[in-house]
């Protein structure tokens, strides 16, 4: 069975139950809460446990934001995280003579760990309701061009007004349920995290792309790091303890981590606008880029190194998407969609409420596809050399401008990411930024044609592979140096740099300004608009037992383990050690089922006993990744790291009949640390004297 058939049956199976999937209530284990709300009504009536107030701040106080999500597990700031999390510094890291992503690393005391370039961890330290604030600075406003000034200036003055540099406090506001609510969140930032131990890539992704999102899993997909301060490991007020009890079926856990984003709020134009136009558009990239890809590592093993976290985030996303779609297309998922939109439709007019944001929904929607490609294809790229040079020219420009009239990503409360990414000193491979470069370029061409003016700026009279080369091998922004002395010298050095990606973002810039102008004003505001009614009823009628959609701020997700049945095979709740090296065996040690070096020198000392992977019901999403998993009384017992196939619709529903969430088991972390990797001190460490 394919890829994209194995989700489609599974959500037909799921959708039986029409409402389980998009009723405005919250049912079953759905839903990824806010820490103000959390789901204590839901979680005392389904499983007659309490969630307390002690609960909330030892999770929320552990839980760590690393671009995706990780916590504590110590008291000396040692953080547990997912290995393809920590991907992008292993590689960072790493040397063409010092493989660590290929032969992993253990760092034998802490004057071995290594920091990872451009590294930031945080931790939510409260949030305070702000929407009013919000509201009434854009009430003044007589048009959406005006109200989103007034929006962003409102915002921005509250992240500022909040932030405290010397305290390392970081202040952003968040929208929830589509800008019904404003929610100010504060945060304790360091900028010093060290790679402390990482298992090989074979041992963390074990069966690549074959078996990513497939269950049953056997990998190792953790890695641990420690946060520092003024050069000393961070003691953070709360880490996770390791739970003194191994998890079992049927067990309450609960996840604490940063889903990244979910729709399920949206309309049923929305959606088929993702159907229809969006998610094609992205397929098609994503699939050009794997391509591209594959074709690069093939080059050398240099290559291959150089490529390896480029090519995982490509088919990760890949086959995201391709779940994403299988449950748009489905027809059952539709139609109870539109059922439900229908019941939701009446019920806002039998309250009288006035206005048809259905209507301001489409129109939105339709101006966006009319410019979707554009939207998608004029730009500098996804972490290319060439965005480095986009956030250098952009950043000099926007900075001058009043906080109401920049772009979402340089509002002042972003500044310190933005330099923190312009000032790591990461590695860039020319020869693979001029083939990635001249795949964006081909993409560009062949969505908006040869006479698009952003076609032509960036080709000029060449192909695509010849014009990349033009513009990225006479390039010195590979040079931390050189990047740090054009952000610092600001709109003089931008004008003055006869770098040619610079010349070349100063000529893209203008396009791109005009274009997220255009999706700010003509399609996000009157969404925002248009979703504050749609969510003041839905308060009106249900309060807020419904969650709102990820955002990628903090949230807890419950759930149950269990095990399933899918297409009348029956799954356990969790894999073996064991059940991993006779997977090996099976396929006769055959990439990419091959154990790694490590592991197969070890195979005798490892208990095929022990649990290595499990599944749970608790509901997550692309973000979660690294998320720990603890039980009810807030000990460790897992650490989340993807979804099984049919869970990869939860972007847009979410079902618990065979859709799960997957997760490392702490003790299969432990005894790989001490069995395998002899990296006892730091199992010692994580083990907190259990």
């Amino acid at each position: 069975m394919t890829d994209r058939e194995r989700p489609v049956r599974a959500i037909r199976f799921a959708a039986a139950a029409a409402l389980t999937l998009f009723s405005l209530a919250s049912r079953a284990d759905d839903g990824m809460w806010t820490f103000d709300n959390p789901p204590i009504d839901q979680v005392q009536q389904r499983y007659g446990v309490q969630i307390t107030p002690s609960l909330l701040k030892h999770l929320q106080h552990a839980a760590v934001n690393y671009g995706a999500s990780a916590s504590f597990v110590s008291a000396q700031g040692l953080m547990l995280t997912n290995h393809h999390v920590a991907l992008d510094c292993i590689e960072q890291v790493s040397t063409p003579s010092r493989d660590l992503v290929a032969h992993g690393f253990t760092a034998v005391n802490r004057a071995q760990e290594l920091r990872c370039p451009g590294g930031r961890a945080r931790v939510l330290q409260s949030t305070e309701d702000v929407t009013a604030a919000v509201q009434k600075a854009m009430s003044a406003g007589t048009n959406d061009e005006q109200r989103n000034a007034l929006r962003k200036q409102a915002i921005a003055d509250i992240e500022a007004q909040c932030a405290d540099p010397k305290l390392k406090r970081r202040c952003e506001v968040e929208s929830l349920y589509s800008g019904s609510l404003f929610h100010l969140y504060r945060f304790k930032e360091w900028d010093d995290v060290r790679l402390v131990f990482a298992p090989e890539f074979q041992a963390a992704f074990y069966g690549g792309d074959a078996d990513n999102f497939v269950y049953p899993r056997f990998a190792l997909d953790f890695a641990l790091m420690r946060v520092y301060e003024n050069g000393r490991p961070v003691q953070p007020p709360q880490f996770l303890k390791m739970a003194a009890q191994p998890v079992a079926e049927g067990d309450l856990v609960f996840v604490a981590g940063h889903p990244g984003r979910t729709d399920r709020l949206q309309t049923l134009a929305q959606l088929k606008a993702h159907r229809d136009v969006l998610l094609p558009l992205q397929l098609a990239s994503a699939e050009a880029q794997q391509k591209l890809l594959h074709a690069y590592s093939s080059r050398s093993p240099e290559a291959a190194r150089q490529a390896v976290d480029r090519l995982f985030g490509t088919e990760n996303w890949l086959k995201s998407m391709r779940g994403q779609m299988a449950a748009l297309k489905d027809e059952a998922v539709m139609q109870a969609k539109e059922a439900d939109e229908a019941r939701f439709r009446a019920a806002y007019t039998e309250r009288g409420l006035s206005g048809n944001p259905w209507a301001d929904v489409e129109a939105a929607t339709s101006r966006h596809i009319s410019q979707a490609k554009a939207l998608w294809a004029v730009g500098y790229g996804y972490r290319t050399i060439l965005s480095q040079a986009g956030m250098l020219v952009e950043a000099a420009y926007e900075r001058g401008l009043p906080e109401a009239q920049r772009m979402p990503d340089y509002r002042e409360a972003a500044w310190p990411d933005l330099e923190r990414k312009l000032k790591a000193d990461s590695p860039i491979y020319k020869d693979l930024e001029i083939a990635r470069l001249s795949g964006q370029f081909l993409e560009a061409r062949e969505f908006l044609g040869a006479e698009h003016h952003f076609v032509k700026a960036v080709l000029g009279s060449d192909t695509p592979e010849a014009a990349a080369e033009r513009w990225v091998r006479g390039s010195q922004l590979d040079n931390v140096a050189v990047r740090t002395a054009l952000l610092s010298g600001g709109v003089p050095a931008i004008e003055a740099s006869t770098d040619p990606l610079i010349r070349l973002a100063r000529e893209i810039y203008p396009m791109h300004r005009e274009l997220v102008r255009f999706k700010e004003e003509q399609v996000d505001t009157p969404l925002q608009q248009a979703a504050e009614r749609l969510g003041q009823a839905r308060f009106a009628i249900h309060g807020r037992n419904v969650p709102p959609d990820a955002t990628g701020t903090l949230r807890l997700s419950f759930g149950r383990v269990a095990g399933y049945v899918s297409n009348g095979q029956t799954t356990p709740w969790k894999t073996t050690f064991g059940g991993w090296l006779a997977r090996a065996d099976s396929f006769d040690g055959k990439a990419p089922f091959d154990l790694s070096p490590q592991i197969q020198k070890r195979r005798q000392q490892i208990d095929p006993r022990l649990p290595l992977n499990f599944v749970t019901t608790a509901d997550i999403i692309g973000g979660n990744s690294g998320s720990p998993l603890v039980n009810q009384r807030g000990e460790l017992v897992g650490l989340m790291f993807d979804s099984n196939l049919e869970a990869l619709g939860g972007r847009f529903i979410y079902t618990d009949s065979t859709a799960r969430s997957l997760a490392v088991h702490i003790g299969a972390i432990v005894h790989a640390l001490e069995t395998i990797y002899d990296a006892k001190a730091v199992a010692t460490e994580l083990r907190g004297g259990r």
